[in-house]
């Protein structure tokens, strides 16, 4: 019990956001995204469901979206943000020209 007190309040966090210009965006985004990891360094997020990466996908979360100024605040599990090393690697955030309901992560 001891220990648990002791905990840092980082370890206690259990999730993790990055941030996302909205002149990135031409779309409003909903207050929720589907996240699926795609593999060691890719991660997609979407607007809804999207069949051809369900089938190949390693993961699939629902992150929360916090509109703020001029940015997007989106919340990815602490897990997945760890597990990417995305606080110590450089990443970039693209808008597909194809399918602009989706946002990918390069890491």
């Amino acid at each position: 019990m001891l220990s648990l007190l002791k905990a840092s309040k980082m370890e206690l966090i259990e999730k993790v956001s990055i941030e996302v210009d909205k002149s990135m965006v031409p779309m409003t985004l909903p207050e929720r995204l589907i996240l699926y990891t795609v593999d060691s360094s890719h991660l997609l997020l979407a607007t809804k469901p999207i069949s051809n990466v369900e089938a190949y996908a390693l993961s699939k979360n629902s992150v929360k979206v916090t509109h703020a100024k001029n940015k997007y605040l989106i919340e990815l599990p602490k897990k997945i943000y760890d597990f990417y090393h995305m606080d110590e690697t450089d990443y970039t955030i693209m808008v597909s020209e194809i399918n602009p309901q989706t946002i990918e992560i390069l890491l």
